[in-house]
């Protein structure tokens, strides 16, 4: 009797443990694939031991803290996926047991603080290894040595050493970012391979170290044996990088993308880029350059954008620009900027976008730069120390080039045009912000008297011609419009009129009825068929 009742009550448990709390472990697979994919709920340490093969594994609020030889068994699968399983520890040998045909190990989001040596090591077609968001502060030497990856994701932990990480690290995309590496060793990468990767061809070959601590990065830091192991891509966003020495970068000789962007950046030398034969995107924005060297971007003869902009430049040289002849688009704004001339420019022969917005410009010889930049299709002059007649006068040109303002601004609430601050006459000075300066003309009258006479004239030159010739195209199309109106009325009309008389003298028998033929008729038998 009583074993019964044990076993009642045992079942009873388990009832209640999968019905009501959902906290049992549980592990399904695919009930029409084979190797089936299996979904885990609940582990606690380690899997149930599988009596088939797996393809693929997913855990779900599962607690396995070290990964281990005994943790899965029987493994052959494509993915294998532990994130968010509170993951404390993987052991060097925790995947012995595996098959050479994994290609995804994904620990996204757990408390990883140690990963053994080479633990990876065995497998020669990775994607991906997404280690993301974890507490990894340190790695041994050669933890990934003999490792051959697509993806390579550490992002989001806390490292801060890696100067001997990646020794016999075979990867085409390593991401770093948002970590705490504060310096990087010139011999950091010196065994590390960067491929093309399997299907990562379009982002391959690049190194993401944004979001980190580096303060200086030694020349040739990073070298390429031959094109085929060169990085493409390297990011150094948010940083805390003062300098970039000569010859910073004088072998990535096919490098296409370059971001130093949000930095500490005030000292650039001569052959600071030297090297960069195929640079396409440089990004130096939101730094502290106060000067640019001369033909600094000599090499860069491949450069289509350069972002300058949220700097401190005050002035520019007639070779600034020089070697830059096949940019297409250039970022200035948001500096200091009180002069720029045609001769500045005049290197970027296949310049399309110009963006000079919030300067401290108040005059442009716009007619030259545009006759001599025939390429040029957006130009941004917003936020600058414009008189509302020398706005005027660059509307003109840019409208007809190309439509009006690009981007313009919304300064409405003081003297404007389109929204583009401008002061009615030139002030005593300028050596002011953006921001005195919209004070200084708020107290001018704004909207029907912003220009005075000769201005209104100037501008109605330019609108009056246009408006005429819209108004005559709209009346010519209004015309047109209606006169095929009329003739379909006309058409109409007629026809209805014709219609009715036949049917009034049809009627009278006046019409002889073998005489036409119609699809309609009042008397079927007096009809006679043609």
């Amino acid at each position: 009797m009583s074993s019964r009742t044990d076993l009642l009550l045992f079942q009873l448990f388990v009832g209640i443990c999968l019905f009501v709390s959902g906290k049992c472990q549980l592990c399904e697979d695919s009930k029409y694939l084979y190797p089936p994919i299996v979904t885990c709920k609940n582990v606690t340490g380690k899997f149930p031991e599988f009596t088939k093969a797996i393809a693929s594994v997913r855990c779900y609020d599962c607690n396995i803290p070290v990964v281990d030889e005994n943790t899965i068994a029987k493994f052959k699968g494509d993915t294998f996926n532990l994130s968010y399983s509170h993951v404390k520890n993987i052991s060097s040998t925790a995947f012995k047991s595996f098959e050479n045909t994994t290609h995804k190990f994904l620990f996204e989001s757990n408390e990883i603080t140690y990963i053994g040596p080479g633990v990876f090591s065995r497998f020669s077609a990775l994607d991906e290894i997404n280690l993301r968001n974890n507490k990894i502060s340190t790695l041994p030497d050669g933890a990934f040595v003999d490792t051959n990856v697509g993806v390579l994701d550490l992002s989001h932990n806390q490292l801060s050493d890696i100067n001997k990480t990646f020794k016999g690290l075979k990867v085409a995309l390593l991401n770093l970012s948002y970590n705490e590496i504060a310096n990087l060793d010139a011999n950091t990468f010196d065994n590390t391979t960067f491929w093309a990767g399997r299907q990562w061809r379009t982002r391959a070959q690049q190194v993401d170290l944004s979001y980190n601590l580096i303060t200086k990065i030694d020349p040739n830091t990073f070298k390429a044996v031959s094109s085929e192991t060169s990085l493409r891509s390297l990011f150094f966003k948010n940083n805390r990088i003062t300098t970039i020495e000569n010859n910073t970068f004088s072998q990535l000789a096919y490098l296409s993308t370059l971001t130093l962007e949000d930095n500490y950046i005030s000292e650039l030398y001569t052959d600071s880029f030297k090297g960069l034969k195929r640079l396409s995107n440089l990004y130096l924005k939101n730094n502290k350059i106060e000067k640019i060297p001369q033909s600094i971007f000599a090499d860069l003869q491949t450069l289509e954008f350069l972002d300058l902009s949220d700097n401190f430049l005050t002035t520019l040289s007639s070779n600034t620009f020089s070697g830059l002849t096949f940019l297409t688009k250039l970022n200035i704004s948001h500096n200091n900027l009180k002069v720029l001339d045609d001769v500045h420019l005049f290197p970027l022969g296949r310049l399309m976008s110009l963006d000079i917005s919030n300067n401290k410009l108040k005059d442009l010889n716009l007619p030259v730069i545009l006759e001599h930049h025939y390429k040029l299709r957006v130009l941004v002059i917003n936020d600058n120390f414009w008189t509302c007649k020398h706005l005027v006068r660059m509307y003109k040109l840019i409208n007809e080039r190309m439509g009006g303002f690009n981007y313009p601004a919304h300064h409405y609430d003081v003297p404007n045009l389109h929204g583009i601050a401008c002061s009615r006459t030139e002030l005593n000075s300028y050596d002011m912000t953006f921001d005195d300066f919209l004070n200084v003309i708020s107290q001018d009258r704004i909207f029907e008297d912003i220009f005075d006479d000769k201005i209104n004239n100037e501008y109605s030159d330019l609108l009056g011609i246009q408006d005429v010739v819209l108004a005559i195209k709209s009346v010519r199309s209004i015309f047109y419009m209606f006169l095929i109106v009329v003739i379909i009325m006309i058409l109409l009309l007629t026809q209805f009129i014709v219609r009715c008389i036949y049917q009034y003298w049809y009627r009278r028998n006046t019409v002889p009825s073998d005489k036409f033929c119609f699809s309609y008729a009042p008397n079927q038998d007096n009809v006679e068929l043609i």
